[in-house]
């Protein structure tokens, strides 16, 4: 019998509280929702009814979302916190990043964005079976930590090549195997193309410290689900992770990672200068949805990360700037 989870709806807009509702009912999962209107309150519940996922809106009466997650924090509370706000505040969103909240969502948002949210908490909150396979003892213990400090609950087991991974596959069920793609013997392609086999359901993310498209390619094409370049972080394990486990990603962390767009709004046109790649995106914007309409692409002459990596992030920077310059509706 799966755990029931306890959700805090601490918003003092009936609007919001009824959406949140509606997505705790549309989620299927079996989830307990407690409500407040105002943030003295919603600091008590934090504190002391053991709170699993919480919502908090910024601006509430007699205490501010911010400051009620500020105190939780500080008195050592690790509710998983999604804050939401009309359009941003700096100040919040970096608030938000300091006090490692989830996720920061930015109204109007859907019941899609909330649901997204309890369906993470909920695969999160049940440990995810890792086996990391590297020839290297420090490479993996390397590894091990930097998968420990992702957002996920991670049960690790290791394999220093890919037999010894294969007979680790026989006896345990593995969620996602980090796999080294340079092995001597049996090479990471190998090893997964047998690993498959064994365990269709479990999600290859291919590691290599060398930079070759054509061997990312390889590892892709041959059913690996992400590939990572060491050395990597545990931002990089999370994104790979939502995507294996068909989660919606976080924006608040995406954009905390990579705040790296040039934006330029002319008239009816919003353009965005990738600075990493060089990738330029370009919208025509709206004030009624769909708000970014006919997406243009100007790819970078010379680039090893491909635009649809970045393009994503792109729409959500490109959304966040036009709310901030109030040009589309709170």
């Amino acid at each position: 019998m799966p755990r029931t989870i306890t959700v805090l709806i601490a918003d003092d807009s009936q609007m919001t509280q009824q959406l949140l509702a509606d997505a705790a009912r549309a989620s299927r999962l079996p989830l307990r929702c407690t409500t407040t209107d105002n943030g003295r309150e919603c600091l008590t519940l934090l504190n002391g009814a053991n709170i699993d996922l919480a919502f908090i809106d910024v601006h509430m009466p007699e205490l501010s979302g911010t400051q009620a997650f500020w105190s939780a924090r500080k008195q050592g509370i690790q509710t998983f916190v999604t804050l939401m706000s009309n359009p941003p505040a700096a100040e919040a969103v970096e608030l938000a990043i300091k006090l490692r909240a989830y996720e920061f969502l930015f109204k109007p948002f859907t019941v899609d964005d909330v649901v997204g949210v309890m369906q993470t908490y909920a695969r999160i909150s049940s440990p995810s079976k890792i086996l990391i396979v590297d020839d290297s003892s420090s490479v993996r213990q390397i590894v091990q930590k930097i998968v420990h400090g992702s957002v996920f609950n991670c049960e690790i087991a290791e394999a220093a090549n890919g037999e010894t991974a294969l007979m680790l596959c026989r006896t345990t069920a593995f969620d996602a195997v980090f796999l080294d793609r340079n092995m001597p013997g049996m090479d990471g392609i190998s090893t997964m193309k047998r690993l498959q086999l064994m365990q269709s359901s479990a999600k290859i993310i291919m590691m290599s410290g060398e930079r070759n498209p054509a061997k990312e390619h390889e590892a892709l094409d041959s059913g690996a689900c992400a590939f990572l370049q060491k050395p990597f972080r545990s931002e990089d394990v999370d994104k790979v992770l939502h995507a294996a486990f068909g989660l919606r990603s976080p924006h608040l962390k995406v954009n905390a990672s990579e705040p790296n767009f040039d934006v330029a709004i002319e008239g009816s046109t919003i353009r965005l200068a990738h600075k990493s790649t060089g990738h330029v995106f370009e919208y025509l914007w709206s004030h009624t949805p769909p708000y970014l309409r006919n997406a243009v692409v100007r790819c970078a002459k010379a680039y090893t990360v491909a635009p649809g990596r970045v393009a994503g992030v792109a729409e959500q920077t490109a959304l966040l700037q036009l709310r901030s310059a109030q040009l589309l509706a709170a």
